[in-house]
């Protein structure tokens, strides 16, 4: 059985379409489907708890869930999978796609489609975040502030990051890993699953969702203008830079000392703490 969980907002309209074109192939294949529409936020993740309860009573094999929106759906739905009763499928359709790109997931929605029909089934990697899931990119600092100003404005993030820049002032964060404390002053923290967020951002170029580890990126302050060191980090030039400090691990935590909000899969909590952890091949899917 599929089931179908959509939002028809993302994307400007792209949900929509996807929906339709996923529909489609499901019919042309004979293949049995329910579609539930997300209809506010949060609902994604009930939708998916209803969805894999529905799937384990049902005690079919090859059930799946289908996600279709961008990461912010994905982060919803994936929160509500139980992956012993299902798995999960994901169609993007939002504005940046960002854990799209990473795990090379096609734009294309037949194509998409093809993949969770036809595909393999594989296991990839996911970071547990207290009791959240993140697929992508989970952090904080600068990052929260630019998703608000994004949210508020409409802008796009590169936009909001630009204009916060030019008013920067650091966080204070103290990362835990591997037995010691340290306190870092720095633009933004994060735990990284997939390459790039902010709809094209190339934080940290070198992850993989199938290694079995996470991947801890600390922004600091470079010397002269932090605007000036913008390009080089949208385009994934700044591993290696002595501001930029990447480290591989399998669990850590950032706690934020000067502020109270995270951001996981580009959606933001009121907290101050990444208590982070890697979950090798719990999330399952295809390719």
């Amino acid at each position: 059985m599929y089931y179908i969980i959509a939002n028809l907002l993302s994307g400007k309209g792209a949900g929509k379409k996807c929906l339709e074109t996923a529909e489609k192939f499901l019919t042309q294949n004979n293949l049995p489907f329910k579609t539930e529409i997300i209809d506010g936020h949060g609902s994604g993740r009930a939708l998916a708890q209803k969805a894999c309860q529905e799937a384990k009573a049902l005690q079919a094999q090859n059930n799946t869930v289908i996600a279709i929106g961008g990461d912010g759906t994905f982060h919803e739905v994936l929160n509500g999978m139980d992956f012993s009763a299902a798995r999960l499928g994901l169609v993007p359709a939002g504005r940046g796609n960002d854990y799209a790109v990473g795990a090379k997931i096609s734009f294309d929605p037949k194509e998409a489609m093809q993949a969770i029909v036809h595909g393999k089934p594989v296991s990839r990697d996911y970071i547990q975040v207290g009791d959240r899931r993140c697929l992508n990119v989970c952090g904080t600092g600068l990052d929260v502030e630019v998703l608000k100003l994004t949210e508020e404005n409409k802008n796009t993030y590169i936009f909001s990051l630009s204009k916060l820049l030019l008013n920067y002032k650091p966080y204070t964060v103290q990362v835990e890993r591997d037995g010691f404390k340290q306190k870092y002053k720095c633009v933004m923290a994060a735990f990284c699953n997939g390459t790039q967020f902010g709809g094209g951002i190339k934080l940290c170029p070198p992850a993989k969702n199938d290694d079995g580890k996470m991947d801890l990126m600390i922004v600091k302050p470079p010397k002269g203008p932090v605007l000036m060191a913008m390009p080089a980090f949208v385009a994934g030039q700044h591993i290696g830079k002595p501001w930029a400090e990447h480290v591989v691990c399998d669990k850590a935590k950032i706690t934020v000392l000067n502020a109270a909000a995270i951001e996981i899969d580009g959606e933001i909590y009121q907290d101050s703490v990444l208590d982070a952890r890697i979950v090798p091949g719990g999330f399952k899917t295809f390719e």
